[in-house]
């Protein structure tokens, strides 16, 4: 059995968190990338530098031959003629003799690169100076000398490094205070507007929590102006609260019918007990209060369970099995059934359909809508009047049409046909209904994916079921 996951934790600072290692990373590459480019460019002129020094000595050399004039290059350079200063030169033969020296040397000799310097390729390198300090050089062949015939010489021209280091910590120091400032900006500024960025949540959260459980809602969430990311959100609890409502109401819808439903019949068992009380040597008196009770607690159990099915059917629990078969066999057995009645009221029942009419739906479910539709049109017709069976197409499909005269019904009723407990009189024929049938039917007929609705036409009741899935 796999554990429990750990809690999800606060998703505010998650995201803020996260939005602050990223932009951290960012910044901390940024911080290498920038400190590396500035190295190579405060490097790169500093060689720039090195070089232009070494032709500007190179040209003095071409110009003034041996013995050089120290004293004439001392006014053209004098940073090279300073004692303790900080540039330095040095001309020697190939094989490693010196020739000439700035004065700042005090003596001392450069000294060389590793590898060998050629012609036209001046070789970059780090060294220490004279002065013991560390410095940056720059080794450069001299291939046309004073005097034809005389070998090459080297020039090595070099200058102390400490203000171009001194420089680059400066600016490697002032680089990471910014980064730094910039990753604790970042954070906050994360924070805040991963904070900003899910008000929109909080709010939808205190209009979901302030719903309330007794009264829907006036308008659905998604009529609220909501980022695009939060519409799906509010579409998926629109449908799960409207369910929720259904349910809830259903089953308040229920227990009030339920409550409606019993209390005349309990009334009724109770008269009928009462009376049988006051006269307990009364056999006949008895046994007539039994039957009116047993008579009142089977309507109670039609009751219940239409209702239990209604609700049923109103929370999509139970499905239907859609298998084919015969509606003609099915609406004789029917007819059988219910002949009785008809004739005891002298109904004429005319049939207007083929011989056989294969569809596919649930039988068990269409046989209750029928069963439903043709004992209404029975016990609700006038006597001896006719009763009519038919297929009624049109441009959607076939439809099952019953059809029996109504003369006391009006157009203003027909909206209210299907609702629970509505009867057209309180007394007389209807009274003995409970006014669910209908009610059942229509949830029965929705379920089949069926429409069941009722037309007044010149006093005649016509109840359309329809459109028949045909096979």
């Amino acid at each position: 059995m796999s554990s429990p996951e750990p809690p999800a934790g606060s998703l505010q600072r998650r995201l803020a968190l996260e939005f602050s290692l990223a932009l951290g990373a960012l910044l901390v590459v940024l911080f290498l990338v920038l400190d590396a480019r500035v190295g190579r460019e405060l490097h790169a002129r500093m060689d720039d530098d090195l070089l232009q020094r070494a032709h500007t000595i190179a040209a003095f050399l071409r110009a003034h031959p041996d013995p050089v004039d120290l004293a004439e290059l001392g006014r053209l350079m004098p940073e090279y003629e300073l004692p303790a200063h900080t540039d330095f030169f040095e001309l020697s033969e190939l094989d490693g003799a010196s020739r000439v020296r700035s004065a700042s040397s005090a003596g001392h000799g450069l000294a060389r690169p590793e590898r060998a310097v050629a012609a036209h390729a001046p070789v970059h390198y780090d060294t220490r100076l004279p002065d013991g300090h560390a410095g940056r050089a720059v080794a450069i062949q001299l291939a046309d000398t004073p005097r034809p015939g005389d070998p090459p010489r080297l020039l090595v021209v070099a200058r102390e490094r400490a203000p171009h280091d001194a420089l680059e910590r400066a600016i490697h120091r002032t680089l990471l205070a910014g980064i730094v400032l910039a990753i604790a900006l970042s954070v906050l500024i994360a924070h805040l507007a991963v904070h900003r960025g899910l008000a929109p949540l909080r709010r939808f959260g205190r209009r979901i929590a302030a719903l309330d459980a007794r009264t829907p809602p006036r308008e659905p969430l998604r009529a609220q102006p909501l980022p695009r990311e939060l519409q799906p959100f509010a579409h998926a609890l629109d449908g799960a609260f409207a369910r929720l409502y259904a349910t809830i109401d259903s089953e308040r819808r229920f227990s009030r019918d339920v409550a409606h439903e019993l209390r005349t019949p309990l009334a009724e068992i109770r008269a009928s007990i009462e009376a049988a009380s006051r006269a307990p040597a009364d056999a006949a008196a008895t046994r007539v209060a039994f039957e009116a009770s047993i008579e009142a607690v089977q309507r109670m159990q039609r009751a219940i369970d239409t209702l239990l099915m209604l609700a049923q059917q109103e929370a999509g629990l139970a499905a239907a099995a859609l298998d084919p078969l015969d509606l003609a066999p099915l609406l004789d057995g029917l007819l059988a059934t219910w002949l009785p009645g008809a004739q005891a009221r002298a109904i004429h029942i005319h049939r207007e359909l083929p011989e056989h009419l294969w569809l596919r739906s649930d039988v068990g479910a269409l046989e209750r809508i029928l069963s439903n539709l043709l004992r209404n049109a029975i016990e609700y017709a006038p006597p001896r009047s006719t009763l009519t069976l038919a297929l009624d197409g049109d441009g959607a499909g076939a439809y099952l049409c019953i059809a029996n005269p109504a003369p006391d019904l009006h157009e203003d009723d027909l909206p209210r046909l299907g609702q629970r407990f509505w009867r057209k009189a309180r007394s007389g024929g209807t009274a003995a209904h409970a006014g669910l049938g209908l009610a059942l039917s229509h949830a029965l007929a929705h379920s089949l994916g069926l429409q069941l609705d009722f037309r007044l036409r010149a006093g005649t009741l016509q109840a359309r079921l329809g459109p028949l899935p045909l096979l």
